[in-house]
């Protein structure tokens, strides 16, 4: 049964409507032990990092049916999104973060500092997989160490030389 807008919408616009519906997630990946280990609200916002990935596939008869992430290092998940699009308070999705990178699921690519719109910057990670191995390399979310305001000690207010 067609609605009005699926009769507007060309074969090729309904056809990548489907295809944003549905999204890929490896059993090894939800089998695995830092996958189970995950606590409170970070495999909702894991799932929510799968969905902002732009997959394209990789070129050449071998690679049939294998993809790459397009946009890795540059998704972009603000804290105003989680709060007012998904309802997570600021606490829960840093933790959440915090957790994602701890156990290799995302690392961060840019930390943006919330001013003139510079947005912290995400790639989905793999380093998941060597979990629990001498192989896995541990991360941290950086902490800023730049001040902000107007101190002598912050670089916004530093004078030009």
């Amino acid at each position: 049964m067609h609605t009005k807008t699926n009769a507007l919408q060309t074969r090729e616009q309904r056809y990548t409507g489907k295809k944003r519906e549905v999204m890929y997630i490896s059993r090894r990946l939800i089998q695995s032990k830092p996958f189970r280990k995950l606590r409170g609200s970070s495999i909702n916002v894991l799932m929510l990092f799968l969905t902002k990935r732009q997959m394209t596939p990789i070129q050449g008869c071998k690679n049939r049916g294998q993809y790459h992430i397009a946009n890795n290092g540059e998704i972009q998940f603000t804290y105003r999104e989680a709060k007012d699009k998904w309802g997570f308070q600021t606490k829960v999705f840093r933790n959440a973060i915090d957790q994602l990178v701890e156990y290799g699921f995302i690392d961060i690519t840019h930390t943006g500092s919330g001013l003139h719109r510079d947005v912290t910057r995400y790639a989905v990670s793999d380093r998941w997989q060597q979990w629990g191995t001498d192989e896995f390399k541990s991360a941290r979310r950086p902490k800023r160490k730049v001040g902000y305001g107007f101190a002598k000690k912050n670089t916004t207010c530093q004078k030009d030389s």
